[in-house]
């Protein structure tokens, strides 16, 4: 079968028109209130495991306000369980009453979005705001296939050939309206909002898989299928999920990679012998041979698991070097007399296992010492695939998810991660684990799940610590930049006119100082005197045309200046820079009221279009146990233009709260932080390390210049297996 290359929704004959327009309102309607339903029981099932959650992160923090805050939570979550579980019922009731706009009850209010009043730029509602969006990002993630498959159903009931239904927002933004509705506020509801991330998938996954059901129940769109985009896949190999073809098929496509065709139309494994079912006359799925000959195996199955248990235990130890660990164990099974053996789908099965690893150990994303930990998961990864061939289907089975949290967890581990780092001790713990007790029960895989999983969630925990204490600090920092902007806008166009040099001297350090300290402080009464006495300081250096002018200048001149002298005082301005500020003034004034016309400063104002060439600067701040490298595109520097700036710029926008990059230092090597708080002002990243006392800030413009540069990388998330998946099909398609 032909790989589609179209990736479009094939909607079958008469999906569309099928049925009335009051037929699609009942059937979504239906649906909604289906939605409804689930969505409640599976915040009531989750509820209790969050309730205990937090008790044991309460009974296991030493500071007594976090601890606080735990039991706080867990006592709201069990007073208002109810409450919240049919809240959230109402709210994605009252959500999908705006989105799906159901015949003439639509509503004109936006209630899918957040209310106006959370809209504020303060730091809890942007804590907030990107907690509800990472809820949405780990629904899409964990349930990809699902979501895309109900979103399109619904859309068809609407008539529509696209899906504008973006579910997982729903679900999110439903979760967020009903601790609001239910008085879940503050840091209570921010925490129940990052639990809820943590379990969103293993909670409302089932819930949109049901969803689905009801709707092909119901005959709408039963067939659909999800086409694979070659060029989209070549394109963006590393990170895009969206056109992998649907799971039951990703085996079948694989093969195609190992397994070239006969001149019958059938075909053999790659480089290796015909297998012994095809010599003697036994075809292998999908295959059709002369005589009608059924296949059976030629090593059972215990046999095969035997021989892998024995290469288990005897390949791979603990002290083998890296080289080694990244070597295809794999192929040299394949060649062995118990691989040489195999039945056709065994071969194969290990010829597409081998190819996957290949793919992991060419992946630079991945670090050198990561691979050689994951190389060690050769064999335990083969035998699951061999009993359980839904491991190539399910995202969501126990295998893939330990694969996806070890993935999560190498893009904190540097290059140079070793024995002594804590995350890479762990994942190696775990690794040998799998070595040593994995035979054939999976659940060992769902085990070392929760455990990685608990261990990263302690370690996020430390790093949102660590930005607690830094975002004050950041937020102090931007409020001083956003008022040094506003004095030096309004001081421009002053500044701009030929002026005697004292006067801009005080203009550019004295008077921007305290215009930039009223601005802090809000005083806008302050700020406006501040602003008129910089117009009559202008002014009472002017040449006067006459004697009268002179005299009016002389009668405001004793005023004028009281008020410089009381803008000195409040800047608390030395002695001496005061007594030469206002000798100058002084000499200055003189002129004027004689009629002579003072000297201009003769330094030149440049135009914005010669700018000096961005520049980076940096500074150290210590903020108790957190010590805050800032980082920031220099004064006066201006920020390059070109198509791969604009590139860099687009990379950074698309940031968000969790993600990680790695930043080079020529001196200890390449360091890795995870983005832990953007400004809701101005876009500062704040960004943190689980294992580091250090926190850095940097703003948009720094950031988009040093990737520009190559000095900063947005490092990939996607699980390594779900890349290599990508990567093996890329190739077969430019194939």
């Amino acid at each position: 079968m032909a790989v589609p290359v179209d990736n479009v929704i094939r909607f079958p004959e008469g999906a569309r028109g099928a049925t009335t327009e009051l037929d699609r309102s009942q059937t979504l309607a239906k649906a909604r209130d289906f939605m409804a339903q689930k969505l409640g029981e599976a915040l009531g099932s989750l509820l209790p495991r969050i309730e205990e959650n937090f008790l044991a992160r309460g009974d296991a923090s030493t500071g007594r306000v976090q601890r606080e805050l735990y039991y706080r939570t867990r006592d709201v979550i069990r007073e208002k369980a109810q409450h919240l579980q049919s809240g959230l019922s109402t709210a994605w009731l009252t959500l999908c009453e705006k989105k799906f706009e159901l015949g003439e009850q639509a509503r004109a209010a936006h209630v899918s979005k957040v209310p106006v009043e959370l809209q504020l730029l303060d730091l809890d509602a942007m804590e907030q705001d990107l907690a509800v969006k990472a809820i949405a990002s780990r629904l899409r993630s964990g349930c990809d296939e699902e979501l895309f498959a109900a979103g399109h159903r619904l859309a068809a009931l609407c008539g529509q050939t696209e899906s504008l239904w973006l579910i997982e927002d729903l679900i999110a933004q439903a979760l967020n309206q009903t601790f609001i509705e239910t008085g879940v506020v503050g840091a209570a509801q921010i925490e129940l909002l990052h639990a809820m991330e943590s379990h969103a998938v293993d909670a409302f996954g089932p819930t949109i898989q049901e969803l689905n059901a009801f709707l092909v129940g119901r005959g709408v769109l039963p067939t659909l299928r999800r086409s694979y985009s070659p060029s989209a896949a070549s394109k963006k190999p590393s990170s895009d999920t969206e056109n992998v073809p649907e799971a039951a098929d990703i085996f079948s496509l694989l093969q195609k990679l190992v397994v070239p065709p006969l001149a019958n139309g059938g075909a053999a494994p790659v480089g290796l012998p015909m297998p012994a079912s095809l010599a003697g006359g036994a075809a292998p799925p999908g295959m059709s041979l002369p005589g009608g000959a059924s296949g059976q195996m030629t090593v059972a199955m215990e046999q095969v698991m035997a021989s892998l248990n024995a290469l288990q235990g005897a390949v791979l130890p603990p002290a083998t070097t890296d080289a080694a660990l990244t070597s295809s164990v794999l192929r040299d099974f394949r060649t062995s007399d118990t691989g040489q053996s195999l039945d056709y789908l065994q071969a194969v099965t290990v010829d597409i296992i081998a190819t996957l690893f290949d793919f992991i150990f060419d992946d630079t994303s991945v670090a050198d010492p990561i691979k050689a930990l994951v190389g060690r998961l050769q064999i335990p990864v083969l035998k699951v695939a061999m009993l359980d061939r839904t491991f190539f289907s399910s995202k969501a089975h126990p295998a893939r998810r330990l694969l996806d949290g070890i993935s999560r967890a190498a893009v904190r581990c540097g290059p140079g991660a070793g024995h002594d780092d804590p995350l890479y001790a762990r994942i190696a713990e775990i690794v040998e684990r799998l070595q040593n007790e994995f035979i054939k029960d999976t659940s060992l895989f769902d085990l070392l799940c929760v455990e990685l999983d608990a261990f990263l969630e302690g370690q996020e925990t430390a790093a949102d610590d660590r930005a607690v204490q830094a975002v004050p600090l950041v937020a102090e920092q931007e409020q001083h930049e956003l008022a040094a902007l506003a004095a030096d806008q309004v001081l421009t166009s002053w500044l701009a006119m030929p002026l005697p040099a004292a006067v801009t001297d005080l203009l550019n350090h004295e008077w921007r100082k305290l215009l930039i300290r009223h601005h802090l402080s809000g005083d806008d009464v302050a700020w406006g005197v501040a602003m008129s006495t910089v117009g009559e300081l202008v002014a009472s250096v002017q040449p006067q045309p006459d004697a009268q002018s002179r005299k009016r200048l002389a009668t405001r001149l004793p005023t004028l200046v009281r008020r410089i002298c009381e803008g000195l005082d409040k800047l608390q301005v030395t002695d001496d820079r005061r007594l030469a500020l206002t000798d100058q003034l002084f000499t200055l004034h003189a002129a004027v009221l004689r009629g002579a016309a003072p000297a201009a400063s003769a330094r030149p104002i440049l135009p914005a279009a010669e700018a000096v060439a961005a520049q980076i600067s940096s500074e150290r701040i210590d903020c108790g146990e957190t010590q805050l490298d800032r980082i920031f595109l220099s004064p006066g520097s201006a920020p390059p233009r070109s198509e791969q700036s604009d590139h860099a710029q687009s990379l950074v926008a698309g940031l968000r709260r969790g993600d990680w990059l790695e930043f080079a230092n020529p001196e200890s090597g390449p360091v890795r932080y995870r983005l832990s708080w953007i400004s809701p002002q101005r876009g500062i990243l704040l960004l943190t390390n689980p294992q580091s006392p250090r926190a850095m800030s940097v703003s948009p413009d720094a950031l988009a210049l040093k990737i520009e540069r190559g000095e900063a990388t947005i490092l990939a998330v996607e699980p390594i297996f779900d890349r290599a998946v990508n990567r093996a099909l890329a190739t077969l398609q430019a194939a």
